[in-house]
């Protein structure tokens, strides 16, 4: 009489909660040909990370981001601790970072006192930087150094586009040379090469500072395109209450 094999268990995953999230999460290994996004910094997901257990639910973190402090003091904003949020806050569905004029929809390090929030990627960027195109380290500064004079605008040295007074920046004192602080091509370029080889190695640190800026600058263009999209529906909302409140005028172009 032939005996039955037993049935082979299922796999036990062992998952985790996490404050920002409904569902359990498991860890997960994110690959670059996955080109997945992690839900809180909502930059690009490489390796370790968490994932939500529920196939039908696409919640993805870093793991470094799965780690992130509940509260921060940071050098931008001393006079108040920045507290981590899950969500824009005040319910809205984006906020703009202090730090880069830039949208964001996931997490955020938010001051209630002062409205001021910073995009978790920017919370974490490195007070130096080295760039091949210029001989000295360029520092973090938390506003253009021509804040406050008259006439006088900050234009970046790698893409020429004036940054706004209140914007971070990296800047080299001694040459009068600054970037944004993460869109410049010529600091992207540098990043890629170094990377590449990096990863011929052994691998990548997604929770690097290098890493960190590399994705932000690739954010950039769909940072961009939620800001054009939603001045488009801010602008045909005006448009249709101000057709609403005087139905007999017409506009002619």
């Amino acid at each position: 009489m032939a005996s039955r094999k037993p049935k082979a268990k299922p796999v036990n995953r062992q998952s985790v909660r996490h404050q920002s999230h409904n569902h359990p999460l498991r860890v997960f290994k994110a690959k670059e040909d996955d080109e997945t996004v992690c839900s809180g910094c909502e930059l690009e997901l490489i390796g370790q990370a968490f994932k939500c257990t529920k196939s039908e639910c696409d919640y993805l973190l870093h793991k470094s981001c799965f780690d992130l402090p509940s509260e921060i003091n940071h050098k931008s904003h001393q006079d108040h601790p920045l507290t981590l949020l899950y969500s824009p806050p005040d319910e809205e569905s984006v906020y703009t970072c202090d730090a880069c004029d830039q949208y964001g929809s996931g997490f955020t390090y938010h001051c209630t006192n002062c409205k001021y929030n910073l995009h978790v990627g920017c919370a974490s960027l490195p007070e130096t930087i080295e760039r091949e195109d210029h001989e000295h380290p360029l520092t973090l500064l938390y506003c253009t150094p021509c804040k406050g004079r008259e006439d006088t605008t900050y234009v970046c040295s790698a893409c020429e586009e004036t940054v706004l007074e209140d914007l971070w920046v990296y800047h080299c004192r001694e040459c009068d040379y600054g970037t944004h602080v993460h869109s410049c091509v010529a600091y992207e370029d540098q990043e890629e090469d170094e990377e590449e080889e990096e990863e011929e190695g052994e691998g990548e640190d997604s929770s690097s500072p290098a890493s960190r800026i590399k994705s932000l600058m690739k954010a950039q263009d769909e940072m961009a395109a939620m800001q054009l999209e939603a001045r488009i529906m801010n602008d045909a909302n005006e448009a249709a209450l101000d057709l609403w409140d005087h139905p007999k005028r017409r506009y002619y172009w």
